[in-house]
């Protein structure tokens, strides 16, 4: 895709003058992100990092430029240093290597939705805050956050556990997307690291979207034991998006939390997956549901922006579908003891098409 590099021109060899395109609108990038138009700031003005972003770590700057718009594509017009070591010598390697070279930035993204185009499921970045631009060896076009650049190669996760911290315990409902989204967008690092079990050590600390596995209400609030518990599960089952190498730290966080509050903790499995005690395939399809109900809510507000209300036939009939298993369950928790009680095996096979049921959809 034509947004994956940037086209560069040496304006001025003299004064180590540049110019490069680098992002085009309303065109799908390689993680699945689109740039509309007028997302950037025209005029704003950043330094050049030195190459491949390593300024974040600090090295020096080696130029600085600004940003210019049109209606199809933003354009970087920067000049390096000409008068230093390092902005001389970033210059005549990007000079030399032409197109071979690419480049990328970093941002924050202050405004963003999710949606479709073209058919496909994307994110759309509606305004940008851009910090630097970089050359770099491959990249994809756009940065995926500050401090993190696209790339065109896979790159390995690294995670960072969280350390577990004394607080209240409380087993009341959780709702993990209405926490999350109750977040305030300009929390410490440190504020968000007492929300969560996990982080990605190789994204932007700032951002929410950088750790995993919510479950305290909040900033300094307790921890919720249905999401510990949840948590658990998913970490079993291989669907909590974490490092294998962090499934034991993270699984002490959220267990710590469960023993506190005297409630029995599951055991970590040895590997994802695999036989399931009743109540831990309970935990899982609670876990499934929440995710599940948090997406159907997704679905409504992009169908409410597009004009439409409710929901398409087919997933009206499936949310009925579960409705209804739930209703069959509710029923089973109210039959009076009995020797017609249902068994263990029944319960489970219930929730064994429950688990089936949202993982259809």
């Amino acid at each position: 895709m034509d947004t994956k590099s940037l086209r560069v021109e040496i304006k001025d060899e003299a004064k180590g003058e540049v110019r490069a395109v680098f992002s085009t609108f309303n065109k799908i990038d390689s993680h699945r992100d689109v740039t509309v138009p007028g997302a950037f700031t025209d005029g704003e003005e950043m330094p050049i990092s030195s190459y491949g972003h390593t300024s974040w770590e600090g090295a020096l700057p080696v130029g600085k430029g600004r940003i210019r718009q049109t209606s199809k594509e933003a354009i970087f017009e920067g000049e390096f240093f000409m008068d230093t070591p390092h902005g001389a010598a970033t210059f005549k390697t990007v000079q030399r290597l032409g197109s071979l070279g690419q480049w990328s930035y970093g941002y924050d993204a202050l405004d963003y939705s999710f949606g479709e185009h073209d058919g496909e499921k994307v994110r759309f970045l509606n305004k940008l805050k851009v910090h630097e631009v970089s050359p770099v060896l491959l990249g994809a076009g756009v940065g995926t956050r500050t401090l993190a650049t696209k790339s065109g190669a896979p790159q390995a996760k690294s995670g960072k556990p969280i350390a577990v911290h004394e607080c209240e315990v409380t087993s009341r409902s959780w709702d993990g997307a209405k926490t999350i989204a109750g977040l305030a967008e300009d929390l410490r690092p440190s504020e968000l690291r007492s929300v969560f079990a996990w982080q990605d050590a190789g994204a932007d600390p700032e951002l929410k979207s950088s750790y995993k596995l919510a479950h305290h209400h909040g900033v300094g609030g307790p921890a919720n034991t249905r999401a510990c518990l949840m948590g658990i599960a998913l970490i079993n089952e291989g669907k909590a998006g974490i490092p294998d190498e962090n499934r034991q730290a993270v699984y002490d966080h959220l267990a710590a939390h469960l023993k506190d509050a005297e409630v029995e903790v599951p055991e970590l499995k040895a590997q994802a997956g695999g036989s399931m005690k009743f109540h831990e395939e309970g935990h899982l399809v609670v876990a499934s549901l929440s995710s599940f109900i948090d997406r159907a809510s997704e679905v409504l507000a992009l169908r409410a922006r597009k004009g439409r209300t409710g929901l398409a036939p087919s997933s009206a009939e499936l949310l009925g579908w579960v409705d209804d298993e739930l209703r069959r369950l509710k029923g089973l928790l109210s039959t009076p003891t009995g020797p017609e009680d249902p068994t263990d095996a029944d319960i489970a096979s219930l929730v064994a098409r429950s688990i089936a049921q949202l993982q259809d959809l």
